[in-house]
């Protein structure tokens, strides 16, 4: 056998869908709808595994793959060929050209890349031959071969070749300002380009600025210095001044700093500075605006910047200027946060006629969104204007939202789930089940690689037609692919199929684990379902993981045991410490569910803070004013979440009216028991 793919005929059965798994498929899809449901709660309900032989000959042939001698690789091509059927057979492909690449075989690579074109299997494999091409100095295979956005290094490579095979250098040095205003170094590959670009007059000083600038909010100040030197003298002290602030905000009182010989630019850095101070110093942030607005160096672009850092400054930090700031701040132009923060604010101070007037200041788009609504008929509920807010209850009431399900509390109706479960089209379900993209994904998924399962059916939803989404989505949630369902149903915007989106994952474990520790079942699986949508393997940024997105210490602590991280990954175990730390925050805050759930997110310490400082807040308002962003979505997620698992588990706990009556103690009415630390809240 000769060439990458052996032979034509090779190629076509390779890139064509296997008839045999697709007929098991498709009598898989047809079988109860109600039975798949039914097992899909405690694990996958993959189609029939047909597979078994060529799983275990695909992993032997991998491993051959993985360890053989580059000269004994090539001698595999048997091996591969006999998994042409294989939907993981490209993967194969894949790993043979990683492990054999040279110039030699620079057609099999240009093949493999226009046959699996932007599929996860094609991933990297691009700039891995750029970069042996580029070492081994093929200029020619390498231009043919390279793609823009491949990043600094190969885009200079790149632009170097286009020069020494003629091309106008005119043109190509227009490129190069993209590749200079970048705040770190670029690399080395550049520097030849960078020397071009600058003998042809094209490093003004603007572009060099325009470089200090980036550098510094990237803070790299190692590259300024540099820069420096590139200024004429007369505007070198722009750099100066960068690195000032840079080093500390608070230079930006320093009036020395800013002649105002340059305004325009000098506005700039006053601006940035003013922004960051503005978080930890309000009041000299204040000060340093009002001088320099004064001298009307600033555009109304750059105004609504720092008016909006100041204003939110002292409205997080509860203090009296919040008031003046934020009427300064929330005009026409200013970010839409400001408004939303204005009316936090008044909500807090119970400044109700100043809440209507607020909102309907607003633009028309924005008063049409729920919770201009919802404040809006609390507002007016709190004038004695009650007809007026009930007519807007009543129409809350009908969302499926944190919103319209306080509505309906405050109308003393049942939240409207409003669920419509997606049609079910088995011609049209089946259809999705047998595209390649879908097999591989189940491989991979049997092969317990979710990270690469996980990467197929990404891309599947991304080359889908629309209307196939959906199909998708509820194809997942047969299988017991429930966060790939809810990722599905996310994109595709069906919103109310509210069974699959909030599927009634790992039950079992659920109800025995919140019985266990006493925690109500809804609401464990409300947090797992914000936290992770069932996605056991889940791990964030910082470290979290499984289901319920725990820290090891975490786990470790509520455990008093040494916890490993592979133990979090075990459905059991996570569902089993992430509801004893539910336990443990319900016994800690007086078993208050908006406090946990706060809790959960950013921890118990920093809710404390978050608590009123002299009187008791209705919930609802406390929740409106938590400082971060993400605690603030994460809690109303949650609360209503915990409502829709009620309903799904045909319960009647529903917790919205208790939450139009719940008062947040302030921290004068709360204490800390002396022995055990638990907090002693006001009763609920």
């Amino acid at each position: 056998m000769s060439g990458f793919y052996f032979s034509a005929k090779l190629r076509q059965r390779a890139l064509t869908v296997n008839v045999k798994f697709i007929a098991t498929v498709v009598g898989a899809i047809v079988c109860s709808v109600l039975s798949i449901a039914a097992n899909a709660s405690q694990s996958l309900s993959l189609p029939e595994d047909i597979y078994k032989e060529e799983r275990a000959r695909y992993l032997e042939v991998e491993k051959k793959l993985l360890t053989y001698s580059k000269r004994r690789v090539r001698n595999l091509d048997n091996d591969i060929y006999e998994l042409a059927e294989y939907p993981l057979y490209p993967y194969l492909l894949r790993l043979k050209l990683d492990r054999t690449m040279s110039i030699r075989t620079k057609r099999e690579v240009k093949q493999f890349l226009a046959d699996f074109n932007g599929q996860p299997v094609s991933y990297g494999l691009r700039y891995k031959w750029l970069n042996y091409l580029a070492k081994n100095n093929y200029r020619s295979t390498f231009l043919d071969n390279y793609r823009p956005g491949m990043g600094a290094r190969l885009t200079c490579i790149a632009l170097n070749y286009r020069l020494k095979e003629g091309e106008s250098e005119q043109v190509l040095l227009q490129e190069v300002n993209a590749l200079w205003l970048h705040g770190q170094s670029q690399p080395d590959e550049c520097d030849p380009l960078f020397a071009k670009w600058k003998k042809a007059g094209m490093m003004t000083p603007e572009m060099v600025i325009k470089r200090i600038e980036i550098a510094a909010k990237e803070g790299n100040r190692s590259i300024i210095s540099y820069l420096k030197r590139q200024l004429p003298s007369n505007k070198q002290y722009l750099a100066d001044a960068w690195l000032s602030v840079t080093r500390d905000t608070s230079r930006v009182s320093k009036t020395a700093l800013f002649p105002l010989k340059h305004a325009s630019h000098e506005a700039n850095i006053i601006v940035w500075a003013v922004e960051k101070l503005a978080w930890r110093n309000p009041d000299l942030a204040s000060q340093v605006y009002s001088r320099y607005n004064n001298k009307k160096v600033f555009s109304q672009a750059q105004q609504h910047m720092m008016r909006r850092a100041i204003a939110l400054s002292y409205t997080l930090d509860r203090l009296p200027q919040a008031h003046h700031w934020l009427e300064l701040a929330d005009v026409d132009g200013a970010s839409d946060d400001v408004k939303l923060w204005h009316i936090s604010h008044l909500l807090r101070t119970n400044k109700w006629q100043e809440v209507v007037d607020v909102i309907n200041s607003a633009p028309a788009s924005l008063q049409q969104e729920e919770n201009y609504r919802y404040w809006k008929a609390r507002a007016l509920e709190a004038l004695g204007q009650s007809m007026q807010a009930t007519v807007l209850y009543k129409e809350l009431a009908q969302e499926r939202h944190y919103y319209g399900f306080m509505a309906s509390a405050h109308i003393g109706e049942i939240p409207s789930l409003a669920h419509s479960p997606a049609p079910r089209d088995t011609a049209a379900i089946a259809s999705v089940a047998k595209t390649p993209a879908t097999m591989r994904a189940v491989e991979f998924f049997r092969l317990d690689r979710t990270t690469e399962a996980r990467r197929e059916w990404y891309y599947l939803l991304s080359h889908l037609p629309e209307a196939k989404v959906t199909d998708a989505g509820i194809l997942a949630y047969e299988w017991g692919l429930y966060d790939q369902a809810i990722t599905s149903f996310a994109r595709s915007g069906y919103w109310d199929d509210v069974e699959r989106r909030f599927p009634l994952a790992f039950s079992d474990v659920f109800s025995k684990k919140s019985q266990a520790y006493s925690i109500s079942k809804s609401f464990a699986m409300a947090i797992a379902r914000r936290e992770s949508s069932f996605r056991s393997d889940a791990i964030s940024p910082v470290g979290a993981a499984g289901l319920m997105q725990l820290m090891p210490g975490t786990a470790r602590y509520v455990a008093k045991e040494k916890v490993s991280r592979s133990e979090l990954f075990k459905v059991n175990d996570n569902v089993e410490y992430g509801v004893q730390y539910l336990r443990y925050l319900m016994d800690k805050l007086n078993n208050n569910p908006v406090l946990v759930s706060a809790s959960y997110n950013a921890g118990w310490r920093k809710v404390l803070e978050w608590l009123p400082a002299n009187e008791a807040l209705p919930v609802d308002i406390w929740i409106e004013n938590i400082p971060y962003k993400e605690t603030r979505a994460y809690v109303k997620a949650v609360m209503a979440y915990q409502h829709i698992y009620d309903q799904q588990l045909g319960g009647n706990e529903n917790i919205f009216p208790q939450l139009t009556r719940d008062m947040i103690p302030s921290a004068e009415a709360v204490s800390t028991h002396p022995v055990t630390g638990t907090l002693q809240l006001a009763p609920r």
